[in-house]
């Protein structure tokens, strides 16, 4: 039974990890009979947004792993606790939080910053041949992690963020919510979800098409 990392950042769209994306993700995980391990870095969030308003909240602050809890009742790791040898593959869920709390790509674009356990994560599984799943922005935390590798990947028809990936030095390949993105070299797997989506059930397509295909790839 494959047991397949979930990288989040967070809880909800706007500062952690977009919820929708992580819970179909889960979904699809167990459906095809695969164990999923969730993982998040233990850090402060960039910043706390009131989803009912959709303002900042400038009083409070919130850490990243405390919030990803909600999402798996719990039953989640720090990222620095995980090595690649822990899991078969990965999969990263989309969400501003991807951009704010695993990597500085929300203020710094092309010159963001990855978070260094993230960063060493994605190296070594990518190092050992194991597949990564890309959703909605995260393709771009990958392709930050990955410089020089000449990665291929989609986040649909955005265009500021396809430009973004280019400098950054990955290909980018249009796609539809429902399709999904294969670099076959360097094993990721890419889908636009909410990049496009405008319900869970537009996202579910790409979705499970890129949870069966991870999993097909795993060595």
């Amino acid at each position: 039974m494959p047991k397949v990392g979930v990288l989040l950042a967070g809880c909800g769209v706007q500062d952690g990890s977009e919820i929708y994306e992580s819970v179909l993700t889960l979904l699809a995980l167990e459906r095809a009979g695969a164990t999923w391990l969730a993982m998040a870095p233990d850090v402060e969030q960039a910043h706390v947004v009131n989803h009912y308003t959709g303002e900042e909240d400038r009083r409070s602050t919130r850490r990243a792993l405390t919030e990803a809890a909600r999402l798996v009742r719990g039953k989640i790791s720090s990222i620095h606790e995980i090595s690649a040898h822990d899991i078969d593959a990965l999969i990263i869920p989309g969400g501003y939080g991807v951009a704010k709390n695993l990597c500085s790509f929300a203020v710094d674009g092309a010159e963001a910053r990855v978070n260094p356990h993230a960063e060493r994560l994605i190296q070594d599984l990518h190092g050992l041949g194991k597949p990564i799943g890309a959703i909605c922005i995260a393709p771009v935390l990958v392709a930050l992690a990955l410089p020089g590798k000449n990665l291929q990947l989609t986040v649909g028809d955005d265009a500021a963020t396809s430009l973004a990936l280019t400098r950054i030095g990955a290909g980018h390949h249009i796609t539809t919510v429902s399709e999904i993105w294969v670099d076959e070299t360097n094993n990721i797997v890419s889908t636009p979800a909410f990049m496009l989506a405008h319900s869970a059930l537009e996202a579910e397509t790409g979705i499970n098409k890129l949870v069966a295909t991870v999993l097909e790839r795993i060595p």
